[in-house]
């Protein structure tokens, strides 16, 4: 009879965390369909959706039109951006921010995640829940979300921003954007090693 250490050693995954789940289920579920339907479903919403609402508080010839869009900002440019739009323009930016913007990054992080999975599904034993790093992205980008959507309010309220709440935004944009660049690195590292495990399958074959 097995010792219930033997158990868990035969069943690894008992012991696993919702994230190593998580990760294992988008390795099993991520393929090419899978892909090519997520990034459609971002594409349009991105075109149909995002654009659509952002116009309710573009500026004409203004040089920002949303400050998520930036790598980083300080109280100057928020309160630049902020004091060039009327009220109904700020609350538009500030629905467009707890709701639309926070969907928006939903759809990408599921699209980057079945793609990084998709790419390293030979090789997920080894790279484990690398699979999951755009989430990382999502999570930055939801609480600068949160945070520009206070600091629009707290300026309809007196006209004034608050420097703490201003620098988690600015700082959660700029960690946004960094994630958001070692996503891409890790597709291109994915795309790169496929290309060189299919060459190499291809020269035995050929031998």
């Amino acid at each position: 009879m097995m010792s219930s250490k033997t158990t868990e050693n035969v069943n690894p995954s008992r012991r696993s965390g919702p994230l190593s789940r998580a990760s294992r289920f988008f390795y099993a579920k991520s393929n090419l369909v899978a892909g090519l339907l997520a990034t459609s479903v971002f594409a349009g919403y991105l075109v149909v959706v995002l654009t659509g609402k952002g116009t309710a508080f573009a500026v004409a010839g203004s040089s920002v039109r949303s400050l998520g869009t930036s790598l980083g900002f300080g109280e100057a440019e928020i309160l630049a951006f902020l004091s060039e739009r009327s009220d109904p323009m700020i609350l538009a930016y500030v629905e467009f921010n707890q709701i639309w913007d926070t969907l928006f990054g939903l759809i990408y992080g599921v699209m980057y995640v079945v793609w990084v999975s998709v790419l390293f599904k030979p090789y997920s034993q080894k790279v484990g829940i690398l699979n999951l790093l755009p989430f990382g992205q999502v999570v930055f980008d939801w609480i600068e979300n949160f945070a520009l959507a206070a600091l629009s309010g707290q300026y309809l309220a007196d006209g004034s921003i608050s420097s703490s709440m201003a620098l988690l935004a600015s700082t959660s944009s700029a960690i946004k954007w960094g994630f958001s660049l070692l996503v891409y690195l890790v597709i291109v590292v994915g795309i790169v090693t496929r290309i060189i495990g299919a060459l190499k399958q291809r020269g035995n074959r050929n031998k």
